[in-house]
């Protein structure tokens, strides 16, 4: 599946713009942080895509969420690696590797970063990491994302907090297109 494929199959499954633009940012800092940590870009990028991409119908339903997602892809010829990491995001008991233990950091930063390029005039553009790690520090800002998994992933995936923002960072700005940011 190619990314074109992948993303109509997104627009096509979602009901909400903001679910889609959620989906797409996932995309792209997973895709930057599988390029940093020498994996799977492809990989890497369709498991940030797909993570939430039942969220609209599952809802609060958190033991369903993930699941169906997980049948539409597997319907659509998805790499069961890719099955596995949306799983993982939801359930823990999926997180065997790598990718599937970087979706949840790559979701929660994700979050941050577009919750802070919303607030700014030139949106993602310039963006830099001490503005970031202000906006992490403010419990008030974006107060869904879940800081703990942002602060859990330099443990995880063997990066500075620094180094994690930056490639973050760098990730939302190579989708900012799609997204209008």
């Amino acid at each position: 599946m190619d990314l074109n494929e992948a993303r109509a199959l997104a627009r096509d499954r979602t009901e909400k713009d903001t679910t889609y633009r959620h989906l797409v940012s996932v995309e792209g800092v997973m895709r930057a942080l599988a390029r940093r940590l020498g994996q799977d870009e492809e990989l890497w990028a369709l498991t940030g895509l797909f993570h939430d991409l039942d969220q609209d119908q599952t809802g609060d339903d958190a033991e369903r969420h993930a699941h169906l997602a997980a049948e539409w892809i597997r319907e659509a010829g998805a790499d069961e690696r890719v099955v596995n990491g949306v799983l993982a995001h939801a359930h823990e008991q999926y997180r065997t590797d790598l990718m599937s233990h970087a979706v949840v950091h790559a979701d929660a930063v994700a979050g941050l970063l577009v919750a802070a390029a919303l607030v700014r005039p030139e949106k993602a553009t310039g963006m830099k990491v001490s503005s970031v790690k202000k906006k992490m520090k403010e419990k008030s800002f974006a107060p869904g994302v879940n800081r703990e998994e942002i602060t859990q992933a330099p443990d995880v995936l063997g990066l500075e907090m620094d180094d994690f923002f930056a490639v973050s960072i760098e990730g939302l700005q190579q989708v900012a297109p799609e997204l209008g940011l």
